[in-house]
């Protein structure tokens, strides 16, 4: 008895290309099963947690906007991050050239940096904090918005109690 027979199949029982399509199949149900048993995510209960966000480069009209005690929200999908406690800005500063070659900050008319706090309901597992149905870590960028603004934030800070 031939192992491949004159019309292509096994021991005469089934074709090598409709076999290797099926170890294939098997090969992914198999690893696809595995992984999806691999390590449950384990989910806190919701914690209070301070969230420092920073903007840079705005005008007067978005600072007197962001304002103690408005919620604010992530701006593509909508889920409310907290409420703002905290509020300071000071004056924006870029890098220039001086007149001797050295680089130095220097304060941009009418440009402001806003640094503001949001108290917010977030879920701390050992890795990652969900702020707004949204994973956030320190340095991350969010487009945020409430009411009065829209703007581009950064995460520079977490304090979980």
């Amino acid at each position: 008895m031939k192992i491949i027979n004159e019309k292509g199949k096994l021991f005469g029982i089934i074709n090598v290309i409709d076999l290797t399509v099926l170890l294939v199949l098997a090969l992914l149900v198999v690893g696809g099963t595995k992984r999806m048993k691999a390590k449950p995510i384990t989910v806190n209960e919701d914690t209070k947690a301070i969230v420092t966000f920073e903007v840079s480069d705005v005008r007067m009209a978005t600072v007197e906007n962001i304002v103690v005690g408005d919620p604010i929200y992530h701006y593509d999908k909508g889920g409310l991050l907290g409420t703002i406690v905290e509020t300071s800005y000071e004056p924006y500063k870029e890098p220039v050239e001086s007149g001797d070659g050295r680089w130095v900050d220097a304060e941009i008319p009418g440009k402001y940096v806003v640094s503001f706090k949001v108290e917010a309901e977030v879920k701390d597992n050992p890795d990652v904090v969900v702020v707004g149905g949204e994973q956030t870590r320190i340095g991350a960028q969010f487009r945020l918005k409430n009411k009065r603004v829209a703007v581009f934030g950064t995460v520079l800070g977490i304090e979980v109690e």
